[in-house]
């Protein structure tokens, strides 16, 4: 009686994970073709069906980002991590989600907090990114370096790292060595356009014209606009 009792039990519940399921899924592809009312519609649906899901609630807070809803997806980002608190992705659009409400402070809790449950991986680079670009905000700029020293530690191959990197030593005037970081950057990631730029600025001011031009070519081939002033100015 006890076998047939479980066994009516997952059969009588197979079509409510089927349901979830199939919402969830319909939800993601909606997602995927930028369709975010329609996921909106799939992913409520889940977490009607399955409140104890934790990726319902991650997936509909993801959707709503993309709809500008901070807050509704601030809301669902807490659901997610009281029911899974060290999931370091629901920890990053947490942390997204609370800076553009304004909540710098509580962003910085998240984003550290990664790093204690995850100190290695793309989830802890892409915070310690979050934190230099913080820290570089407000004029930080030996607080960003720390952490790029840490990103460039555990991740020698990200090329944003050595690039922001080299950012904050030029904000240092440390010329010599951003120069050198962002050489490293363009050397692992070619296209990296910012990279190009923020040559050109370092090389600018080290009285290097030549290939200050050549660097903004570079960025301008690349797609970035936002040269062509600098290249009327210094290279016409």
């Amino acid at each position: 009686m006890k076998t047939l009792t479980t066994s009516f039990l997952v059969i009588g519940t197979a079509p409510l994970f089927a349901q979830q399921n199939s919402d969830m899924l319909a939800g993601m592809s909606a997602m995927r073709a930028q369709q975010h009312t329609q996921a909106e519609a799939s992913f409520s649906k889940a977490v009607s069906e399955a409140p104890d899901d934790m990726k319902a609630w991650y997936y509909r807070a993801v959707n709503r980002i993309g709809m500008n809803d901070f807050g509704g997806a601030l809301k669902d980002l807490d659901q997610a991590l009281t029911l899974s608190p060290d999931d370091a992705h629901a920890l990053l659009r947490r942390a997204e989600a609370k800076s553009r409400l304004g909540a710098d402070h509580s962003a910085l809790a998240d984003l550290a907090r990664i790093l204690s449950v995850r100190p290695t991986g793309p989830a802890a680079e892409h915070a310690l990114l979050q934190l230099g670009h913080f820290a570089m905000s407000s004029n930080d700029y030996l607080g960003a370096k720390a952490h790029y020293d840490q990103l460039v530690h555990i991740a020698p191959y990200n090329a944003l790292g050595w690039c922001d990197r080299g950012i904050a030593l030029a904000a240092m005037h440390e010329d010599d060595l951003a120069l050198n970081d962002l050489d490293h950057a363009v050397e692992i990631d070619p296209d990296l356009d910012q990279a190009h730029v923020q040559r050109a600025i370092v090389l600018l001011r080290m009285d290097r014209k030549q290939e200050a031009c050549a660097a903004l070519h570079q960025a301008h081939d690349l797609g970035n606009l936002s040269v062509e002033e600098m290249l009327l100015i210094y290279c016409e």
